[in-house]
């Protein structure tokens, strides 16, 4: 596996941990009734480009 593989693969594992450590968030917010940080959660999802 070359330099670029690599990177492009640690791009992609990063991507993937920061949308379920998000999506986690958000189901806590969801369980708690805290649509305040359930939005903020959805921006950042949005802004991330991982919705």
């Amino acid at each position: 596996m070359n330099t670029m593989q690599r990177k492009a693969e640690a791009a992609a594992n990063h991507k993937a941990n920061l949308s379920a450590s998000i999506k986690r968030r958000m189901e806590v917010a969801r369980t708690n009734n805290d649509a305040g940080l359930l939005n903020v959660l959805e921006q950042e999802m949005k802004q991330l480009g991982l919705n």
